[in-house]
């Protein structure tokens, strides 16, 4: 499967259905099979921003920003702090150990900056596995393994676009989050050159 084929079973689906969690089921079977792509393992998708931890390198967007096709890479040993991502989101592991820790809010969101969360669970996700988040899914991901993990990531909207939040813990503090996403405007290119191409 190509990203242009991916992205208009994406437009598709989305124009059919609303609800998040029709979306994630109809969207689980595409995003696996589009994971295996070739077009998938350049090099440069396997960068990592130091400083933040993993490299986030965008694949698709539209316009408005809605429909997000992220890979990301993951250094050892770093990850994200929890995290809700405000749309419906479709991980899918491709290489590496990623562990998902998953959180319940236990506070009705009412105060500002404030969020007391409980630990509810977690997953090691390995090539192939999937897990599925909704609007208001808190959890975090970190590389447990050796090597650069990669995962490929797909969302209703660009996750800088949906006002989402990162939390603290122990602190029990909420606040905006914001990831930096890396310039893959050459890597863009070549994929849509090789597309014209073939």
């Amino acid at each position: 499967m190509t990203l242009d084929q991916y992205v208009c079973d994406l437009r598709e689906i989305t124009a059919r259905h609303s609800d998040p969690v029709e979306i994630t089921d109809l969207v689980v079977p595409l995003a696996r099979k589009f994971a295996q792509s070739p077009e998938l393992l350049r090099p440069e998708y396997r960068e990592c921003d130091a400083e933040q931890g993993f490299g986030v390198h965008m694949l698709h967007e539209e316009p408005n920003h809605d429909l997000a096709v992220f890979l990301v890479s993951w250094l050892p040993d770093r990850g994200t702090t929890p995290h809700n991502h405000k749309t419906w989101a479709v991980v899918v592991g491709i290489e590496g150990q990623e562990q998902e820790v998953n959180y319940d809010r236990r506070d009705d969101g009412g105060k500002p900056g404030y969020a007391d969360l409980k630990r509810s669970g977690e997953q090691v996700m390995t090539a192939g596995d999937i897990a599925c988040c909704y609007p208001e899914h808190i959890h975090s991901v970190r590389n447990v393994g050796k090597d650069i993990s990669i995962s490929l990531h797909t969302y209703g909207r660009h996750i800088n676009y949906t006002g989402r939040s990162e939390f603290d813990v122990e602190r029990k503090l909420e606040k905006p989050y914001v990831v930096r996403v890396a310039d893959d405007a050459h890597a863009r290119a070549q994929i849509l050159t090789k597309r014209r191409i073939s």
